[in-house]
């Protein structure tokens, strides 16, 4: 595990050499790791492209255990819960879109969560007479409208508990034990923040992605853990494209490499959505109708193993919440429409789940809300109503742990984050390294939610 910084990850911009290249999207990460191997130990490297080789040795690492599954290891883990399930339906689901794969020896080889995801994602594919029935659908999005639209706003008081955990053995020289949690950001939305009690003494950053920080002694065995509380409150905007004012502000609308980027492909779209002339709000609302309408919801690998996140998502039209935003917020800010990153959890009484959004600004409205990944659920469901609410507003079913995209911790890792972008469910290292996956054990429990209504 290489030694880290902060802003080393804009050099995952960079493209790698063919004689990595080669290796790498042939599925040969253990000839890709030792080409890399070969390049560092070489004179002549300027420091960007090193930086960049010993990140992508981090990633060839995480790949190289992460899909494991064959075809018909798939078919087989499916049929335990759906014993009709035919090779063909698969088939047609990973054509689609709706597994996350990749080349090895010239078969395809899938992530290890997947067989979990599909069952997740695609109940109504992988149903047969002897399957199980689909769960019902959740009513709480159409009951949150309905009352926002009512009142104006919404509130809850929510009270959440985190924990983190180290697995195996470190080995000599674990030292001390270093842990971000996921904390709640002071923000508009968020307010009267208390921490209730930590198994350890916490620093508390007020950096853009918020954390508790611990630090202490390894021992074996410990449980690092936190538990607060906070009011969200939303407020309900029906915003109108006549009132937007002819001067518009020009912040959050740069490149912010590796991900946030204006490729020929992003600019193409973004002047196709942009080539009348129209004001901010309805360029925003373009990009938003877009990829709800094109993009599909999938689950994705680790962000860090994705090159180019948003031109992943425009090209392949398919990825998750965060994946969705990100192009949203790099449409707009290619069409100069400030835009930005929100993320945290999605909170529900007795269940909580990783989710991100994005926010755009508009005079005179400021800033308002997007969050793709649900709107585009709400228009294959029919749901117009859904549809239109999430393409400006939220809901309350949140915390807000990161307002900014790529954010450093406070105090800064020592080792590379598993997801150097964000930080959803908590992140630990230790003084001789820092744990790779499945090494780190992290939960999340909703103590107690109460909304005003």
């Amino acid at each position: 595990m290489i030694r880290f910084r902060e802003e080393d990850i804009r050099w995952l911009a960079l493209e790698l050499p063919d004689s990595v290249k080669f290796y790498k999207y042939a599925g040969d990460f253990a000839g890709e790791t030792e080409v890399i191997r070969k390049l560092l130990a070489s004179d002549g490297l300027f420091d960007g492209l090193r930086r960049r080789l010993q990140i992508e040795l981090v990633i060839a690492e995480g790949m190289s255990r992460d899909y494991l599954i064959s075809f018909d290891g798939l078919l087989s883990r499916l049929r335990e819960k759906y014993p009709l399930l035919d090779a063909g339906t698969l088939r047609e689901i990973v054509a689609g879109g709706g597994a996350d794969y990749i080349m090895r020896s010239g078969e395809p080889f899938f992530q290890n969560s997947c067989p979990r995801n599909l069952l997740n994602r695609c109940r109504d594919r992988l149903e047969s007479p002897g399957g199980a029935p689909a769960a019902p659908a959740r009513e709480w999005k159409n009951e949150n409208i309905r009352i926002m639209m009512q009142k104006g706003f919404r509130r809850a008081r929510v009270r959440v508990r985190e924990q983190l955990s180290f697995a195996g053995d470190p080995g000599p020289g674990a030292g001390n034990a270093r842990v971000h949690l996921p904390y709640p950001c002071e923000c508009p939305e968020q307010t009267g923040i208390l921490l209730h009690g930590s198994s350890h003494p916490v620093y508390i950053s007020d950096a853009p992605q918020r954390t508790a920080f611990i630090e202490t002694p390894y021992v074996p065995g410990d449980r690092y853990w936190i538990e607060f509380s906070y009011t969200i409150t939303v407020p309900y905007r029906e915003p109108d494209p006549a009132e937007v004012s002819a001067d518009q502000p020009a912040f959050c609308t740069g490149e912010l490499y590796p991900h946030i980027r204006f490729t020929p492909a992003v600019r193409a779209l973004a002047d196709e959505l942009s080539s009348d002339g129209a004001n901010n709000l309805v360029l925003a609302r373009r990009a938003y109708d877009w990829i709800t309408s094109n993009v599909v919801y999938s689950y994705m690998r680790s962000y860090l193993y994705i090159d180019n996140i948003t031109e992943f998502c425009l090209l392949n039209r398919r990825g998750d919440c965060g994946v969705q935003a990100l192009l949203f917020i790099t449409l707009c800010r290619a069409m100069g429409v400030p835009a930005r990153w929100q993320s945290g959890s999605r909170v529900e009484p007795g269940e909580i789940g990783s989710h991100d959004w994005a926010q755009y600004y508009v005079e005179p409205y400021g800033w308002l809300y997007c969050d793709p990944s649900y709107g585009g659920s709400a228009l294959r469901a029919g749901n117009t109503e859904r549809w239109n609410y999430y393409a400006g507003n939220l809901d309350i079913f949140r915390e807000i742990n990161a307002t900014e995209f790529q954010s450093p911790f406070d105090p800064p890792r020592f080792f590379m984050r598993h997801d150097p972008y964000d930080n959803q469910c908590g992140e630990g290292e230790l003084d001789n390294a820092g744990p790779g996956e499945g090494e780190v054990k992290t939960s999340r429990s909703v103590v107690a939610f109460e909304a005003d209504v």
